[in-house]
């Protein structure tokens, strides 16, 4: 099981960062690689690199190596996301919806024909065999506020939804600006929560038994 981390987590003391760390302590160090966009925040498409992508990725021509070298940081995140099989992305809400240094990220990693393309006029996202988890806090509390305050989750679905990843749980810690007790509250059971996903990962990624092995011979 090969995790790739995305996280976002500026904030010293991030309530979101001590989530990942519960996550992380699970997982095997040899098979986890780290975009940190806290400590690089990822390029945004300017004119040079836009008109590169498209000519590149678009027209399918050859780049010279400027423009190649304008890509490569973008290049970078693809290929890491790709290497993977899981993915993590650890952020905080900021103002209802994604940082921007996760949208970013985002933006350079969908890409026509690396990570989702054009099929008989349909869009064909490339990573449907990739599962990932999203971890995040937020100070207000908005399973029951009004339809729109929380923009991060449905963006979030979307965007991995259009690379083909469609087996995405959420795990969210909110009110984390509220009292001390319903905040230690929110995040005891979003650890919770992630062990049960985390499990799950597990158990899909271990081989089958002796017992099991069997079986699917007789069956065959």
């Amino acid at each position: 099981m090969k995790v790739h981390i995305v996280r976002y987590t500026p904030r010293t003391g991030s309530r979101t960062a001590q989530l990942l760390e519960h996550a992380v302590s699970q997982l095997d160090p040899a098979a986890v690689t780290v975009t940190d966009l806290a400590a690089r925040v990822p390029p945004v498409f300017d004119q040079r690199t836009v008109d590169a992508y498209i000519q590149r990725n678009y027209a399918g021509q050859t780049l010279d190596a400027e423009a190649a070298q304008g890509l490569a940081p973008m290049d970078r995140y693809v290929e890491a996301l790709r290497a993977a099989d899981h993915v993590i992305l650890a952020t905080p809400m900021y103002n209802f919806a994604l940082p921007g240094a996760v949208k970013a990220w985002f933006d350079a990693v969908i890409q026509k024909d690396r990570t989702w393309t054009v099929r008989d006029g349909q869009y064909e996202g490339w990573l449907g065999d990739h599962r990932a988890l999203l971890l995040y806090t937020s100070g207000g509390v908005y399973e029951e506020a009004p339809a729109g305050m929380d923009q991060l989750t449905p963006m979030v679905r979307q965007l991995f939804g259009f690379m083909g990843l469609s087996a995405l749980d959420v795990v969210a810690a909110q009110g984390t600006a509220g009292a001390e007790a319903s905040v230690a509250s929110a995040m005891s059971q979003a650890r919770a929560r992630i062990d049960q996903v985390l499990a799950g990962w597990r158990a899909d990624a271990a081989p089958p038994s002796p017992v099991e092995r069997g079986l699917h011979a007789e069956v065959g």
